[in-house]
């Protein structure tokens, strides 16, 4: 309204009017972006009157920067609160599927992990999903399979215990008295034929030899004297074979735990240490063996000490890991643990350490 009555080419549209003058002539419209498009030019024909020379224009120029501006914001804004609604519902899906799934699949991973370990019984998930379904039969198998091996275990025991009584209480004593009969017969034949006294005295040091090997073999199945000298005493004669045996110096110091373990339990953990004391002696070639059984805390320690080179387990597929196998199988028995360290220092010591808790003895 201020420009009334003005010559347009002398108000602020008038680089504009000059740029589109032509459209009085052709009476078509024009628009125009600038080439930031932020400014709209629209010129627009028309007649005044029903006479065809009185023709006019409309001349507008629309600057969008502001409204730009107030679109970018509230696209801005727009996009902050889809972006947060976004997030907020990723947030809420990803906890609901690591409470419901990853956590539980994760703690089912854990149940299967620790089967294999000698800590108790696997643990199981709560609730009445699939998950919590596998886990309770898992549990549930792991606790059969278990019994099962403890059976396989207690009876292997037995035999064995049964293979050595018989080996020393027949063979051996048969053994025994054929040593005796063959000395009788060296002294009888001695003075008639010396060649013949010479061979029967070989005999009779090979019957002693074998009669030897026989109550070793025999001792090793069944320690003669567990029932009624205990764990110790066992203990001392599997030393005392190492001492003669491998060349070892030996010690052992010994708590009772006869109050704490049950007479099955001290029987494996006899056949543990033993299995500990003779690898040692024939893998790790040692000087020194001390055998330590302490109470510490709610456990019974054994502790298997020696200065030879660090054992390396071997598993059962290379043939050398039977033994190793049964010790697995006595120590889950006794839920115990199995640690190796190395104590470092002048001289380098190898310990194996069994943990074997109270509460389940």
């Amino acid at each position: 309204m201020q420009w009334k009555q003005m010559d347009v080419r002398k108000t602020p549209l008038a680089v504009e009017w000059q740029r589109h003058a032509s459209v009085l002539e052709t009476m078509a419209p024009a628009f125009e972006w600038n080439a930031k498009k932020t400014s709209l030019v629209v010129m627009v024909p028309f007649f005044e009157t029903y006479e065809s020379n009185s023709r006019a224009a409309i001349l507008i120029r629309y600057d969008a920067t502001l409204a730009l501006i107030e679109v970018h914001e509230e696209a801005w804004q727009e996009s902050l609160r889809q972006a947060g609604v976004l997030l907020a519902s990723c947030l809420l899906l990803w906890f609901a599927l690591d409470e419901l799934i990853t956590r539980r699949v994760r703690r089912v991973v854990e149940i299967l992990r620790a089967a294999s370990s000698t800590n108790g019984l696997p643990m199981t998930l709560k609730g009445h999903d699939e998950l919590s379904m596998i886990s309770v039969e898992f549990a549930g198998a792991v606790t059969k399979l278990r019994t099962a091996e403890n059976m396989v275990l207690e009876a292997a025991e037995q035999e064995r215990r049964k293979i050595g009584r018989d080996l020393h209480d027949d063979l051996c004593q048969r053994l025994s008295a054929i040593k005796m009969k063959a000395g009788v017969v060296q002294g009888m034949i001695h003075e008639k034929d010396g060649k013949i006294a010479n061979l029967a005295g070989q005999v009779a040091e090979e019957l002693s030899e074998s009669t030897v090997i026989a109550r070793s073999m025999a001792w090793g199945l069944a320690p003669v004297g567990f029932e009624n000298h205990g764990l110790k005493d066992a203990l001392e004669n599997v030393l005392g074979f190492a001492e003669k045996s491998y060349m070892v110096r030996c010690s052992l110091d010994y708590s009772d735990l006869s109050p704490s373990l049950t007479g099955s339990s001290q029987e494996l953990l006899f056949r543990i240490a033993q299995e500990l004391v003779i690898n040692a002696c024939k893998h790790s070639k040692p000087d020194v063996i001390t055998i330590t059984i302490r109470m510490e805390d709610a456990n019974v320690v054994l502790s298997v000490i020696h200065d030879g080179t660090p054992f390396i387990e071997r598993t059962a597929s290379d043939g050398h890991g039977m033994g190793l196998h049964l010790m697995g199988q006595r120590l889950r028995t006794l839920s115990a643990t199995l640690e190796r360290t190395i104590e470092k220092g002048e001289r380098d010591f190898s310990i194996a350490i069994v943990r074997i808790p109270l509460k389940n003895p």
